[in-house]
């Protein structure tokens, strides 16, 4: 960008500096020939030789020519980037995060190709490749956030007791925790979000589930009503549904619409 600038600028220097010789030529000078002096429109050019030289308007022109300063490409101007998973920004007002990943039986299912968190591709069921997209995004976590991880079946296990700095001891230890999960039991994903919940600091939740709750609360709206009375300080939960279909997935986007958050399909 800097060197198109650069061309840009000697381009037009060099176009006005050839039309000012022309002219100069083109009009007689004083003293260059009989009789008085000539003058032409080259005597009224009053045009600028520094810096700082306010603008001569020239018809619909003007001078200096005024060369727009572009935004260089991948620049952000925020002063820190969002959190990202599956390719999606995670909007968070205080820097803070909690992630939420369900390791219900039928995570185990329905084996897929995806890639790892070192750049290889590997064939996996639903809860690798959930593990490896949350790795990817703790990995991506700047420093001044603070964030935690909870997993869950009927019962809620989480990384720490509360959010912890996104320093690289605390990335690797969250990682390595939640690499070791494995599929087990049903899915009680409402009191396990409500639990996340909890910190009233935070503002953003990320839930990782492939659909259906069916213990630790009534029915899908048990589950809901369970959420949306934990979030008391109005966090954002952003669904992403993990190959989740029919009223799975219709409650996944519930969830996600109760608290003004996104639902996003994975595969």
């Amino acid at each position: 960008m800097q060197l198109l600038r650069s061309s840009l600028v000697a381009s037009v220097s060099l176009i006005v500096m050839s039309s000012v010789a022309f002219a100069q030529s083109a009009t007689p000078q004083p003293g260059s020939g009989p009789g008085a002096p000539v003058t032409g429109p080259a005597d009224n050019l009053d045009l600028p030789d520094g810096p700082g030289v306010a603008p001569v308007e020239m018809g619909e022109e003007q001078w200096p020519p005024v060369i727009e300063e572009e935004e260089e490409e991948g620049t952000d101007p925020r002063d820190t980037r969002p959190p990202v998973i599956y390719g999606e920004e995670i909007d968070t007002e205080t820097d803070t995060i909690v992630y939420v990943v369900d390791i219900s039986c039928s995570m185990g299912w329905d084996s897929q190709s995806y890639t790892t968190i070192d750049g290889n591709t590997a064939v996996g069921p639903r809860i690798d490749r959930a593990k490896a997209e949350l790795a990817r995004s703790i990995m991506g976590l700047s420093e001044n956030f603070r964030f935690n991880v909870y997993a869950y079946d009927c019962g809620t296990r989480q990384w720490q007791q509360d959010m912890q700095p996104a320093d690289d001891g605390n990335k690797a230890s969250a990682i390595g925790w939640e690499m070791a999960l494995q599929p087990t039991g049903a899915t009680g994903t409402g009191p396990a979000v409500a639990l996340s919940l909890g910190d009233k600091e935070n503002q953003a939740v990320v839930l990782l589930t492939d659909g259906a709750p069916n213990c630790g609360a009534s029915g899908h709206s048990g589950h809901r009503v369970m959420i949306a009375s934990a979030n008391s300080q109005g966090a954002t939960v952003n669904v992403f549904g993990i190959a989740a279909s029919g009223s799975y997935r219709a409650f996944c986007q519930g969830v996600a619409s109760d608290s003004g958050g996104s639902y996003f399909d994975v595969p």
